[in-house]
């Protein structure tokens, strides 16, 4: 009877320990954390000074004729001021300034051929930034030989003493790029003045210009175009040719 009862006392303690082993959730294993995002790190600012307009012109000029020079520089969005822009050719300094604005007198380019003007600007920071532009140079020579009288036609074709005539002189200029200024032009029949025209601007191409003579006078039937360009002179002569001209008359007696 005791060792009954004792029996009974063991299948008891089992039953009591297996009923929560029965009914136990399973716990989920922790996972490990997920892996921080490194944060971007924001890009340095720019600071390098920025060129809003440069420019060196004319662009083709004749030997010894001026050119003028003007840039507009900024800080960039780093915000360091700008301190100096230099404007150099072949190494040598042609304008300098402090400023943000500049406009500079106009100086003579001296030189035949292309040369690059290089402007160089630099902020508190020492930070720089560049821009180049190029200006070719023309000997007189040369423009001079690439300037033509090319013709000159009258309007009327034919005319009569006293009578009015519209001149048409073309005027040609075959170097490229260059405009030729100032130009005078003068028509002459002899001693006499026809027409004339200055301070012209000769642009590369033909170029038409209207003079009149106010009364074409019989005597000396020859006009002379005259082109005056730095002192220098081109000449090209218009002979008058007189046209027989016929009527028409009843024939006497009939």
């Amino acid at each position: 009877m005791k060792r009954l009862v004792k029996l009974l006392s063991v299948l008891s303690a089992v039953v009591i320990l297996a009923v929560p082993l029965s009914h136990a959730t399973a716990q989920i294993a922790p996972k490990a954390p997920a892996a921080v995002k490194e944060i971007p790190k924001t890009p340095p600012v720019a600071d390098n000074p920025l060129i809003q307009s440069f420019t060196v012109g004319p662009a083709v000029v004749v030997q010894g004729d001026p050119i003028s020079v003007s840039w507009h520089v900024v800080r960039g969005p780093g915000g360091s001021p700008v301190v100096s822009a230099v404007l150099t050719v072949d190494g040598a300094t042609w304008f300098s300034s402090g400023a943000e604005y500049f406009n500079g007198s106009p100086r003579p380019f001296p030189w035949t051929g292309e040369k690059t003007f290089v402007l160089t600007v630099r902020n508190a920071a020492g930070k720089t930034a560049t821009q180049s532009k190029t200006v070719r140079g023309v000997s007189l020579a040369d423009a001079l030989n690439n300037l033509k009288i090319l013709n000159m036609e009258a309007n009327p074709q034919r005319f009569s003493p006293l009578q009015p005539i519209d001149f048409q002189v073309v005027i040609g200029n075959a170097t490229p790029g260059l405009v030729l200024k100032p130009v005078n032009i003068f028509v002459t029949q002899g001693n006499r003045v026809v027409g004339n025209r200055t301070n012209l601007n000769i642009n590369p191409g033909n170029q038409f210009i209207t003079l009149q003579d106010t009364g074409f006078t019989a005597t000396g039937g020859q006009y002379t175009v005259d082109v005056e360009f730095k002192g220098k002179h081109k000449t090209r002569n218009f002979v008058t040719k007189q046209v027989q001209m016929y009527t028409l008359d009843p024939v006497p007696g009939q």
